[in-house]
């Protein structure tokens, strides 16, 4: 198993101040199955449109709160939990993002499952690497729908992506990732990640932004400190217009939308909390936040992102803090959120 190294702390503090195949998802190919909760009046199109994603939102007791086609969830541990599905999960990417439940907030990992190849491995940390329990929701991006993801590994390789998809390493923990179609309308979700079923060792961070062109996103990868940090493995998924039962906004660090779906839009009621509001039911849905610049400027401040509640049923909120090393305190910083039903 793959462990991360951190630098020393002079390095880190330099390196913050510088700026495929097709997967299968291995089982029946009919639509899924309606989230398990309340979703009569969740987020929905017309009679016929049928909810395809994989997603779930996880007590940090390891309860089940809603999800869609889970069959169950186990905690193996303090901060470790598998999320199983109904069908194999192996060829998909798993980004996730934690709720607020401390006054700190906690960093999450995926990986393959432990158990089954229709699990995904959650991790739930304090920000010194420590497992902690924590409420997280979990997507499971295999492709459907006008999505795209791709699963970066330790040695800056592509280890599945949608078709046509290639990867350019920028060096210190920099990389464009290249779809095969425009998707600078998207959001762009990260999460750090083994891109098998090992272990993430310890904590870092993972931001998105705009490459140079419209068919690219640009990524960093940086440790605890904020350094820019090489051999951190991620998880790329993007939701994007069109995306099937599923609405996003990409703000600005004032809280106004830089680009979303239609109806969804954003403010910013106190420093570094935002909501997302939608102009449907989105209260039985599954929420997800990344750090990331709203266009190609670089994601130069790194924060965490933690999923808040909403001022109700048609909106959930994000809280933003500094890293613990820079003090943790809320921090204006722009972000891409997505809901999934």
């Amino acid at each position: 198993m793959k462990r991360f190294l951190l630098p020393v702390a002079a390095a880190v503090l330099v390196a913050a101040c510088q700026d495929s195949t097709d997967p299968s998802i291995g089982g029946p190919t009919e639509p899924l199955d309606q989230p398990a909760g309340p979703v009569s009046e969740a987020i929905s199109a017309s009679p016929t449109t049928t909810i395809r994603h994989l997603w779930a939102v996880v007590a940090a007791n390891g309860s089940l709160t809603r999800g869609s086609r889970v069959t169950g969830v186990s905690r193996l541990g303090v901060g470790q939990y598998e999320v199983t599905f109904n069908r194999s999960v192996t060829g998909c990417a798993y980004v996730a993002t934690t709720q607020n439940a401390y006054s700190q907030a906690l960093g999450i990992f995926t990986a393959s499952g432990h158990l089954s190849a229709n699990g995904v491995y959650v991790e739930t940390k304090n920000q010194g690497g420590g497992l902690t329990d924590g409420p997280f929701d979990l997507l499971v991006s295999c492709g459907p729908l006008g999505t795209r993801f791709a699963v970066v590994g330790y040695s800056a390789d592509l280890v599945r992506a949608t078709s046509g998809t290639s990867l350019s390493f920028l060096g210190a923990g920099r990389y464009q990732v290249r779809f095969a179609s425009a998707v600078r309308g998207c959001a762009f979700l990260a999460t750090v990640g083994d891109p098998g079923n090992a272990l993430v060792f310890n904590p870092s961070g993972v931001y998105t932004g705009t490459g140079p062109d419209a068919n690219t996103v640009y990524i960093e990868t940086k440790n605890p400190g904020g350094g820019l940090q090489d051999g951190v493995p991620f998880h790329l998924a993007l939701i994007c217009p069109g995306t099937g039962s599923s609405r996003f906004a990409v703000l600005k660090a004032s809280g106004i939308a830089q680009r979303a779906s239609t109806g969804t839009s954003g403010t910013r009621p106190s420093t570094g909390t935002y909501i997302v509001a939608s102009n449907l039911n989105i209260g039985a849905c599954a929420a997800l936040a990344t750090r990331g610049s709203v266009n190609t400027g670089v994601p130069f401040s790194p924060a965490t992102v933690e999923i808040v509640p909403g001022a109700g049923s048609n909106s959930f909120g994000v809280q933003v803090r500094q890293l613990l090393f820079f003090g943790g305190a809320l921090a204006n910083q722009a972000i891409h959120t997505a809901v999934i039903c």
